[in-house]
This record gives C-alpha cells, sequence and structure tokens, in this order.
C-alpha cells in the first residue's frame, strides 16, 4: 500500500491482487458475537430537563397549529436560500416567526396610522360632531407613510421610486 503521498503505479492485474489480499484481511479479522437477551441492560429513562420539556410542549402545540404563511411558502423560501430538506418542525417555527415578525411590523403601522390621523383631527381643530367616530368603528387603511416608519424601526429601508412610469 502506498502511503505519505508516495505515487503509486500498479497494473490492472496487481490492483485486483492487492483487492483481493485486502478482502482476504477482512474475512480475517475477528467479529463480534451479537449480544442476546440475556446480555442486554436495561437503561433507566432519564427525565427531560425543563428546556427540553418545553421545547417538547411547543412542537406538539405546533402540530395542530397552522400558520397564517403555509409551509409550502416557507420550505420554497428555504430551499432558494439553500437550505436542503429540512425539518418540517423546523419549518413550522421558521413559519410562526415570520407570522410574528410580520404581525409586529403591521401592528407597529397600525399605530402609526392611529397617531397620525389624530395629529390630523387635533391640528385641524375645527372638527365637527358628526365628523367623529366611535374609535372602534374607524376603518383604517395600511399606507406606505405608515409602513416605512414601522419598517424603519425594526431596520429595514424602504424608498419610493422618484418617478412612476
Amino acid at each position: 500500500m502506498a502511503s505519505d503521498g508516495e505515487d503509486l503505479n500498479m497494473t490492472a492485474s496487481e490492483s485486483e491482487v492487492s483487492a483481493a489480499e485486502n478482502e482476504t484481511d477482512v474475512e480475517d479479522a475477528a467479529v463480534p458475537e451479537l449480544e442476546t437477551d440475556d446480555d442486554l441492560v436495561e437503561v433507566e429513562a432519564v427525565p427531560l430537563s425543563t428546556d427540553e420539556a418545553e421545547m417538547e410542549e411547543l412542537l406538539t402545540q405546533l402540530e395542530d397549529y397552522t400558520p397564517t404563511l403555509p409551509d409550502a411558502l416557507t420550505l420554497r423560501i428555504l430551499n432558494s436560500s439553500g437550505f436542503g430538506s429540512v425539518d418540517p418542525r423546523i419549518v413550522r417555527i421558521i413559519s410562526v416567526s415570520a407570522q410574528k415578525f410580520i404581525s409586529d411590523i403591521v401592528n407597529d403601522a397600525l399605530q402609526h396610522c392611529k397617531t397620525r390621523t389624530t395629529n390630523i383631527q387635533h391640528s385641524s381643530g375645527h372638527s365637527s360632531g358628526k365628523d367623529k367616530k366611535n374609535p372602534k368603528d374607524r376603518k383604517y387603511t395600511l399606507a406606505m407613510e405608515d409602513l416605512v416608519p414601522a419598517l424603519a424601526d425594526h431596520g429595514i429601508t424602504v424608498r419610493k421610486p422618484q418617478y412612476f412610469v
């Protein structure tokens, strides 16, 4: 056998002889005996730590939960990002995390919209009684002017193009 970077120049017949010698060496090696039922030792189950128990409980709860972002979409994004086959439990956790991230951004945008509309009403000063609505009855529209500061709070910069074609 060549080792330590030596060049190996063998013919096909020498290669076959060397392979046959290696096979006999493998056959001559001692084969360990298989354990019988008498040799088996019972192993006591170790209780899970609190972190492991909480993780198992979370994964069990996520099996029944359907996130807003479908697992197929999350898996597609992960595959296009370079992840190979991903455990479905990991995909579900990423889907729920993305849902939480989007929810936080939309909630912040709603808060910006509410403060903007109340500031506009108070600055006008002459709002009549019929224009005032119960805040629960008011419908809000997600606008870029509310979304941009909410995204900036999360470290995402969004700019409008200078002109539209």
